[in-house]
């Protein structure tokens, strides 16, 4: 069984019915090594384990729970169809579980197992020779959960083998609050229409949304359709009965809109407000990109923001982006050869957020002003994702953030890049939504930081609170291993601690 993931969380309480669809994609998807994790039998000769891709979204439900949608897409041609009277016929068989987070603080008889349950994922076809490539078989499960941080473990038995496993962090947002605005969890889907048939398991809120669970788009799948939800719209809009919402396609390593990628709309303002679109994303070349949501206020500020990360294969638009070979530029007739001292420590000051031990090393042992130089060059040259340009897409990200915190997160005599909430941003990156608590009764200010998708890390969080008073926000819990963990951080932030 292969596994990738890419959404969110789980406590299961209620689960709702299964869905089935068929569609078709190209085989790329999955040879896409940066979309997830691969899991096989130990053995050559061991039968060949089927290919499932796994995807989340989380909404509001009720005061106490939240909705999640769980989405596999099992590849057909992966599966050992057995043939019925006039059917060939496939069974899957998943065990699912969902366990309390190692990290939470529980009560000696609590229990860590919460939810699990077997399910039996069944598939028929007419004829497998007919199978083509690329053709999945969709299921989908709605869950009512409690918010929270969960483990998600998901588990497939093989005859005569040993199980294949997978496992993941998985955060569940609170989106009950009044106080804010606040962003769903983004659906990516290959096709969403107007449907009445509320008997179809992927009918929703008046649309049939047939969700992508690969993420992969580009060639044979141009068009990006997405569904979310905005909720408490109100905060944005100032008195008036209409806020702003934007929404576009950015690149992985720089947030600023993609030409021809975004949609500004003035909405009209409702508890719930059902955000549904496409984009074609046919002239994108292959790469990582990310669908970002933003309401704004009257004056253009973020209010909240949320972001899907998605890939696209599209050979077409590669073999036409084909561009001269830029000379190799050396130290001698770089900018860095006579860059004044003080640029340089200040530059190699910036970099030790996002440095490795090696580089740090060399950092606090080399004394020489041009080998620091030297040293500071290097340090982005092999960080240039196209080293062939004039152009140093990472650098300019980098500082890109940087900036962004000096403008939003200086406080007093200390510039923003500096600060806790600085350092998250430019060494992760932007959040895939932030959740901000300024006023809540009992509890001094502080805001949720999410992340859909960290390196290594997957899903995860971080918690920074005005623990002074002074407006700077310090870390004081992150789900992310060699950060600040404090599994009990609501009573660090409380008024009464």
């Amino acid at each position: 069984m292969r596994v990738r993931w890419a959404g969110t969380q789980v406590q299961l309480i209620r689960e709702y019915h299964f869905g089935q669809d068929i569609e078709f994609m190209t085989k790329t998807c999955y040879v896409i090594a940066l979309m997830g994790l691969l899991l096989s039998a130990a053995s050559s000769s061991a039968q060949q384990a089927p290919q499932i891709d796994i995807d989340y979204a989380s909404f509001a439900y009720d005061e106490q729970e939240s909705l999640v949608e769980l989405y596999m897409a099992i590849e057909a041609g992966s599966l050992t169809y057995e043939e019925g009277d006039s059917l060939y016929t496939s069974t899957i068989p998943l065990e699912l579980s969902l366990l309390n987070s190692s990290d939470t603080d529980l009560d000696a008889s609590a229990e860590r197992v919460v939810w699990e349950r077997q399910v039996d994922l069944q598939f028929a076809v007419m004829d497998p020779s007919v199978i083509t490539e690329g053709q999945v078989f969709l299921r989908q499960v709605r869950l009512t959960v409690v918010p929270g941080e969960y483990e998600l473990q998901i588990v497939m038995p093989l005859s005569g083998q040993d199980p294949v496993q997978a496992s993941r962090d998985v955060i569940i947002p609170d989106y009950s609050q009044q106080e804010s605005c606040v962003l769903s969890d983004i659906t990516l889907a290959s096709r969403i229409s107007p449907s009445e048939d509320r008997e179809d398991p992927f009918f929703k809120n008046g649309l049939y949304i047939r969700p992508n669970a690969s993420q992969l788009f580009g060639e044979g799948a141009a068009n990006l359709f997405y569904y979310a939800e905005a909720y408490n719209t109100a905060c944005a809009a100032s008195g008036t009965d209409e806020y702003t919402m934007l929404i576009y396609v950015s690149e992985a390593n720089r947030p600023a809109p993609l030409t021809g990628l975004e949609k500004r709309s003035k909405r009209r303002v409702r508890p719930t407000d059902v955000l549904v679109g496409r984009f074609n994303l046919a002239p994108l070349v292959s790469g990582t990109y990310f669908l970002r949501m933003v309401i704004l206020d009257n004056a253009n500020e973020s209010k909240v923001e949320q972001a899907r990360k998605f890939f696209v294969f599209n050979p077409s638009a590669d073999s036409a982006l084909a561009q001269p070979v830029a000379a190799t530029e050396t130290f001698e007739t770089s900018g860095y050869a006579t860059m004044p001292e003080d640029e340089v420590e200040q530059g190699l000051e910036h970099i030790q957020i996002i440095a490795t031990e090696q580089e740090l090393r060399r950092i606090r042992n080399v004394e020489d002003l041009n080998e620091r130089r030297r040293l500071l060059m290097d340090f982005w040259l092999v960080r240039d994702p196209t080293p062939r340009t004039g152009v140093n897409e990472f650098r300019d990200e980098f500082y890109s953030l940087l900036m962004y915190a000096n403008e939003r997160y200086s406080v007093q005599r200390i510039d923003g890049w500096e600060t806790d909430r600085g350092r998250v941003l430019i060494k992760y990156g932007r959040p895939s939504a932030i959740e901000q608590h300024q006023y809540d009764r009992g509890f001094k200010p502080y805001e949720i930081w999410n992340y859909n998708n960290i390196s290594g890390e997957g899903q995860a969080m971080f918690v920074f609170a005005d623990l002074d008073g002074f407006g700077d926000y310090e870390l004081v819990h992150s789900t992310v291993a060699g950060e600040r963990k404090l599994p009990d951080w609501i009573r660090r932030i409380s008024e009464s601690y």
